[in-house]
């Protein structure tokens, strides 16, 4: 295991300690947008992360989905033009709208982007005390032991998740997708939770996924875990993810031909 590796995954851990800890508390939720919001919590989180991976490695830059725009942009341009910044990609809390109401489906998310990829991914469920994590190259693994995703290989005996986007023409054609996906599936699940959803693909708990609007830190740690477990994640054009893609379809790869034609 490498060293940024085993401190992504003590700043998960670290992440994941305060969420519990405020998670029956009285929230201060405020609104970033329509069906966005945003709790004390999150930035909690995002602080301990900071500091953990800063105290180890005080050179490394963050992209947060709590952070600034305009900085965002300066880092991305750096990030694709050199090979020596190491740019970690954080969601400190995914799943603010369950934690906001109290509903136990959440996780903490953070991904080291570096050369043009995404090298490490660490997402930590801390109700269940679930920590999957994956280098590029090496696995993935769920609290330390190897994980692969099913080996289900007709949709009728598939379970399917998905999630809603934001936007109202993203959201009706994602209903509209998923709807006819479940006319063939064995069911469906929303979780409320897109790290934690590609996870449960990883884990072989889940077959396939679709979501048609995810930012870099909702998709960037957990697209890399399904990857290192043996799945199969693009665009629903088929095309091959980046974190920069926006929508995403997840599968076991075995359905994944048979997913993307409900695309068409």
């Amino acid at each position: 295991m490498s060293q940024r590796l085993f401190i992504a995954q003590r700043a998960a851990r670290a992440a994941g300690k305060i969420l519990l800890a405020k998670l029956r508390d009285a929230r201060d939720i405020r609104y970033k947008g329509k069906r966005d919001i945003v709790t004390d919590a999150d930035y909690a989180a995002e602080r301990i992360i900071q500091q953990t991976i800063h105290a180890r490695f005080p050179n490394d830059q963050f992209i947060s989905e709590e952070g600034d725009a305009q900085e965002h942009q300066r880092l991305w341009a750096q990030a694709n033009t050199s090979n020596d910044l190491a740019l970690w990609i954080i969601d400190p809390l995914d799943g603010t709208t369950n934690y906001a109401r109290g509903l136990n489906i959440f996780c903490t998310s953070i991904a080291l982007y570096r050369a043009g990829h995404v090298q490490i991914g660490v997402v930590y469920d801390p109700v269940a005390d679930e920590l999957y994590s994956a280098e590029r190259g090496r696995g993935a693994r769920l609290n330390g032991k190897p994980i692969h995703v099913s080996a289900v290989r007709s949709l009728d005996e598939a379970v399917f998740g998905a999630e809603w986007a934001r936007a109202p023409r993203a959201r009706q054609r994602a209903a509209q997708v998923f709807a006819r996906i479940l006319q063939r599936t064995m069911t469906g699940r929303a979780l409320g939770s897109a790290a934690l959803s590609l996870c449960q693909v990883a884990a072989g708990r889940l077959d396939g996924y679709l979501h048609l609007s995810l930012a870099p830190w909702d998709v960037a740690a957990a697209a890399l875990i399904i990857e290192e477990a043996g799945g199969k994640i693009t665009t629903p054009s088929g095309t091959a993810w980046t974190v920069h893609s926006k929508a995403y379809v997840a599968s076991n790869g075995y359905l994944h031909d048979s997913i993307l034609k409900y695309f068409r």
